[in-house]
């Protein structure tokens, strides 16, 4: 181990000594870096690190920076893959239809977690050989032909050696963040891992979401969230696999999709969901599932009171328990469509059957979808998600 530190060490401050040197030259240029398998970019500006690039979870990578800083992108159609590029967003910059200061920021988290695998890329090789390093070459670049912008001295080298030297000292140097996370055993991991923490592995540890997409999920940094999940690793209850640059969807959503939509999730703060019910049980469990989703929630009881206070509260989106006293769900339903403000909401019919006929007489009188109970964070979730309210 102390063997596989020095030698790690010395590549670290190899790569040091060429980002200094670049910068103390004012290199206008590529530096480019390989190895026996993989090669990395860096580009620099009048000595500035201004970008990074290497082919290893590329379009991952956009998705995540541009989730974290821009996520209305995402949200509106504009996808982070494959059509995102630095060009293409220094464009935007140049004519002034991109703010200047969340470019760095997205340029900035890309330049970090490429530094950041260039590191832990020398924790793959076999130390008990002879390694063959890294190979460097330098490529200069006139500036007026370098379509790069100044990142205001950003000082992304020493936070990324800092980070990396944590990582080490937490014993990670094997756990790649780029690695996607799966359950092994789900009765394990209910008894040991804490309620929060197991609800959200449930939900997203699909095989599909690296840990860097997870902790962006769960809104955390990185290394505190591969430590949360690290008792788990050991006691074998998860594991971490490799995984592809692809983040796939499905127009019906699986399970394995849930974790897809829920990392695009963009929710207006001020969006509410209604759900029509008398019962206080059902009540409280939608309230709670709705409220972690990042939605306000209303509980409306009375169903003689359902239209006054719809058009009272405006909600995005209305559940609609099936069977009620004095009014059921679909004669309910009918009305609500017929009211100009709520014939493009969605309505969700909620009821203990799931029979086709069920179905379709709740798509007649204009349901939008059918969610069985009992009520489970899953299946709200995958409602949600298949009606694009996350």
């Amino acid at each position: 181990m102390r063997a596989e530190v020095a030698t790690s060490n010395v590549l670290v401050s190899e790569l040091d000594a060429r980002i200094q040197l670049a910068r103390q030259e004012q290199l206008t240029g590529i530096l480019s870096i390989k190895s026996d398998i993989h090669r990395w970019r860096l580009y620099f500006l009048v000595g500035q690190l201004v970008w990074a690039s290497t082919h290893t979870h590329e379009k991952r990578r956009w998705h995540r920076q541009l989730l974290r800083h821009r996520p209305d992108f995402l949200r509106y159609g504009l996808s982070a893959y494959p059509d995102w590029t630095y060009n293409r967003l220094a464009r935007l910059v140049v004519c002034k239809k991109f703010n200047r200061e969340v470019f760095s920021d997205i340029v900035a988290g890309c330049i970090s977690e490429v530094l950041f695998d260039l590191l832990q890329q020398q924790e793959t090789w076999d130390f008990q050989k002879v390694q063959p390093g890294l190979t460097y070459r330098i490529k200069p670049q006139k500036a007026c032909e370098f379509p790069f912008i100044n990142l205001q001295n950003i000082r992304l080298w020493s936070q990324v050696k800092h980070e990396w030297q944590e990582w080490q000292q937490a014993g990670l140097t094997q756990v790649s963040p780029n690695h996607a996370l799966v359950i092994k055993d789900l009765a394990s991991l209910e008894d040991l891992a804490s309620p929060k923490l197991f609800k959200l592995l449930t939900v997203l540890a699909d095989g599909n979401q690296t840990l860097r997409d997870l902790a962006l999920k769960n809104n955390q940094p990185l290394m505190p969230f591969v430590l949360s999940i690290l008792p788990h690793l050991r006691n074998q209850s998860l594991r971490l696999k490799p995984v592809g640059d692809t983040i796939t969807t499905a127009i019906n959503p699986t399970d394995n999709d849930i974790a897809v939509k829920l990392a695009q999730a963009i929710i207006p703060k001020d969006a509410r969901i209604v759900y029509v019910d008398d019962s206080p049980a059902n009540s409280r469990k939608m309230g709670t599932i709705v409220a972690a989703a990042g939605y306000r929630y209303t509980n409306i009881a009375d169903p003689i009171e359902v239209l006054k206070q719809l058009l009272k509260l405006q909600p995005k989106m209305i559940f609609l328990q099936l069977t009620m006293p004095v009014v059921n769900g679909y004669e309910l339903c009918s009305q609500i469509r017929r009211m100009a403000d709520f014939k493009e909401t969605p309505i969700v019919m909620v009821g203990h059957g799931n029979s086709v006929t069920e179905r379709m007489r709740a798509k007649m009188v204009g349901a939008s979808e059918f969610l069985s109970q009992p009520i489970k964070p899953k299946n709200v979730l995958k409602t949600l998600i298949m009606l694009d309210m996350i």
